[in-house]
């Protein structure tokens, strides 16, 4: 009897407008009255110090953090009491009291260690080979899009997909990239253009974001966390290679070093800190999403992540593409939705894209399943505890791999791009059997996949 919007309140295009992000709760009890009440975030207006300490991301322009909050998308509990929000460019979530219509609290979700075991990525588009690897000083922002929300010994536990997702405003207008701050926010950058020992000059009137620009004249790269791809003193060497660190893109807006009171420590050409140089020193660098999905539990606190599995199985002999599964998926590893023939296209920003989530239950099973933009298809895990998940399955029904253009084939493409899915339970199907309903963004194709009980392919 109750329907729960995301009203994400993006800015105007040169951010001179942000509306602020809120959550509609609908009473449709009488559908020809619904009643409309708003949860806002009105009451973390003036908080916003607060918040940025505890690790929530409030930085567009000019913006307070009712205006800075954007709703993504919803989960709700059981028992209809509680719902939570991800906040996708915030790297938080929301926890709403439904009765109430109201925020109780602004929960941010951290950052994932890609220096840790089992947490490397693949960082490059350009070096036309499989590179999974750990990568210290790489923090991944798991900047999550869809949530589901299920519960495992009496606890509410929340699953997310980690697609990332950075803010890009005025990126086609090119009064903003000649300097005029006002036309726009974009906080993406490569790592190779960011940590240049020559600075940033030379990308003026390019891709150099004015508020980049009005900070400092370039950056640096802090030699005792990245030393191992040869940064030194003054000049990052090694680490801006195309495959080591160079073609990652990253957040220009943290990692670097800041004073006690917040505003960025200024070092010199030597990489001395000088509060008379004009250099950054970033400390670490933060990438977009964290190319896997993660159950939290109901306050926001991390209990488990995939780490690099995705990657490493399309890496891997085991994994095949297409519905006759007869497609070796690292001929196409970290691919486009809309590309044929780009091995390792999306290496440099996001991998596959873990976007859409559903969860289902079969035969005393609680299922998850992730559907990837980029590479596409279904991956299936058993997160019955939540501890523990297991892989069960990969699917994917892109047919046509090679043409350079997919679009001019979509007839016989097959489905590109997933993403919106809905898990319908076996008492609830025309068939008796559970189904997974698969939207498809860029094929414009709706998939409807059996899911086998009894342990088979689907």
């Amino acid at each position: 009897k109750t329907v729960l919007l995301a009203n994400e309140g993006e800015p105007s295009d040169d951010y001179q407008i942000d509306p602020e992000g809120s959550v509609s709760v609908v009473d449709v009890s009488q559908p020809a009255a619904p009643v409309v009440r708003t949860a806002g975030f009105g009451a973390f207006v003036g908080q916003e110090a607060t918040l940025r300490a505890q690790g929530v991301r409030l930085y567009g322009p000019n913006a307070n953090a009712a205006q800075d909050l954007e709703p993504e998308y919803i989960a709700v509990s059981a028992d209809g009491a509680t719902a939570w929000v991800t906040l996708q460019e915030n790297n938080a979530l929301a926890k709403i009291d439904v009765a109430s219509a109201t925020v109780t609290a602004v929960l941010p979700l951290g950052f994932k260690d890609h220096g840790a075991p089992g947490n490397g990525l693949d960082a490059s588009d350009n070096d036309g080979r499989l590179n999974i690897r750990s990568l210290p000083g790489v923090r991944g922002l798991y900047l999550p899009d869809a949530m589901s929300a299920y519960t495992a010994g009496g606890q509410t536990y929340l699953v997310t997909a980690n697609e990332g997702d950075a803010r890009a405003w005025g990126e086609d207008n090119n009064a903003y990239w000649a300097g005029d701050a006002s036309q726009g926010f974009v906080e993406e950058f490569r790592v190779k253009h960011l940590i240049n020992k020559s600075g940033w000059a030379g990308r003026a009137d390019d891709d150099l974001p004015p508020q980049l620009s009005a900070m400092a004249a370039g950056g640096l790269l802090n030699p005792a966390t990245f030393g191992y791809c040869g940064a030194v003193a003054g000049d990052p060497m090694g680490c801006r290679a195309d495959d080591v660190l160079g073609r990652l893109n990253i957040t220009w807006t943290l990692g670097y070093r800041t004073n006690p009171d917040g505003s960025p420590m200024m070092f010199d050409a030597t990489g001395t800190a000088n509060p008379a140089g004009n250099r950054l020193m970033y400390d670490q660098l933060y990438s977009y999403g964290a190319r896997s999905f993660s159950i939290w539990n109901a306050n926001g606190q991390l209990v488990w992540d995939s780490g690099a599995e995705f990657e490493t199985f399309f890496a891997s002999d085991a994994c095949r593409l297409g519905s006759a599964r007869n497609i070796p998926c690292k001929d196409h590893f970290n691919a486009g939705h809309d590309e044929g023939g780009a091995f390792d296209s999306r290496s440099d920003a996001k991998g596959p894209e873990p976007e859409g989530i559903a969860i289902g239950q079969v035969r005393g099973r609680t299922l998850a399943f992730i559907g990837l933009e980029r590479m596409g298809g279904v991956l299936v895990y058993d997160i019955t505890n939540p501890a523990a998940p297991q892989r069960l399955d990969y699917l994917n029904s892109r047919e046509d791999w090679t043409t350079a253009d997919p679009g001019t084939v979509l007839a016989t493409a097959g489905d590109l791009g997933p993403e919106g899915l809905v898990f319908i339970p076996a008492d609830r199907s025309p068939d008796g059997t559970p189904l997974l309903v698969v939207g498809n963004e860029v094929s414009g194709t709706t998939a409807v996949y059996r899911v086998n009980a009894s342990g088979g392919q689907p």
